[in-house]
């Protein structure tokens, strides 16, 4: 049986994979969804009790983590990763570790901008957002979500369990904690996946993601699915993408030739979805 690492993102725990796990289960699939150092205890005593230690945790920290699980392992895994586990899934990859990876509204590796054309604009953005770097070893709460989009998961039946994070891994997005090879040959196949309402990681950083591998033999593709949120995992339409990524899985698996460049294909049961191999980048 194959097994599939899930790596969770920023502000919250594996619990954010609980309507997503199982449909991968399902596949066939051995599941496993190890917290984030310090990550791990339940929600409602990391909020009100913080671990002190949390601010120490980096990048590093946290890909070091995973390479660990990886090891234990008899043969290498499937990674999916969701938003900053998308990064941390690019990481383990350049790395050598994990047979295929799956990074979805994947905050991108150092240099691809996340929000804008600008460097310094982006600086200023983190600096509003974390404050300077002088405060790196302190958390931030978890965020606040507005009106509507409180209203909406809400109606989706959706809960938010959001819990606090180290303040160090925004700033490490700008040092070479965050940096992968773009052109590194021997890397295992990567699927970056958009979501085309996605407002925190945009499809158009996912896009410029993608683009970045262009040089590289490695097999990079790209799917887009128009009416998701960043909330992929979870809301209404997940089904469709854990399908998807499922079945990305299986082929990549089954190919003899883990990184051959064959036209990517998109089972006919799937809707919503439109996906772009390495050939498009050539």
């Amino acid at each position: 049986m194959d097994t599939v690492i899930l790596i969770h993102g920023a502000w919250v725990t594996p619990r954010c994979w609980r309507y997503f796990a199982p449909l991968l289960a399902e596949r066939g699939y051995r599941i496993l969804a190890p917290a984030w150092p310090l990550k791990g205890r339940p929600v409602g005593d990391q909020l009100t009790h913080p671990d002190p230690r949390l601010p120490q945790v980096g990048i590093p920290e946290i890909v070091a983590h995973y390479q660990a699980t990886i090891r234990r392992l008899s043969k290498p895994p499937v990674l999916i990763g969701h938003s900053f586990g998308g990064l941390i899934v690019q990481l383990l990859l350049d790395r050598g570790f994990g047979a295929a990876g799956i990074a979805i509204s994947s905050v991108p590796p150092r240099g691809v901008s996340a929000l804008s054309s600008s460097p310094l604009r982006t600086v200023r953005k983190l600096w509003k957002l974390f404050g300077s770097p002088s405060r790196w070893r302190g958390t931030l709460p978890p965020p606040k979500g507005d009106a509507a989009e409180e209203a909406l998961r809400k109606a989706q039946g959706i809960e938010m369990q959001l819990v606090p994070e180290s303040r160090k891994i925004f700033w490490q997005l700008l040092t070479r904690a965050a940096e992968v090879d773009f052109h590194n040959p021997r890397r295992a196949a990567l699927l970056l996946v958009g979501c085309g309402k996605d407002r925190c990681v945009p499809v158009y950083t996912q896009q410029r993601n993608w683009e970045r591998y262009g040089p590289s033999p490695a097999r990079t593709d790209f799917a887009l699915f128009p009416d998701l949120t960043h909330l992929a995992i979870a809301e209404p339409g997940h089904q469709a993408l854990a399908a998807y990524c499922a079945a990305w899985a299986d082929d990549r698996l089954a190919s003899t030739d883990k990184n051959e460049k064959s036209p990517i294909k998109v089972p006919g049961d799937i809707p919503a979805c439109m996906a772009f191999d390495s050939l498009s980048l050539k």
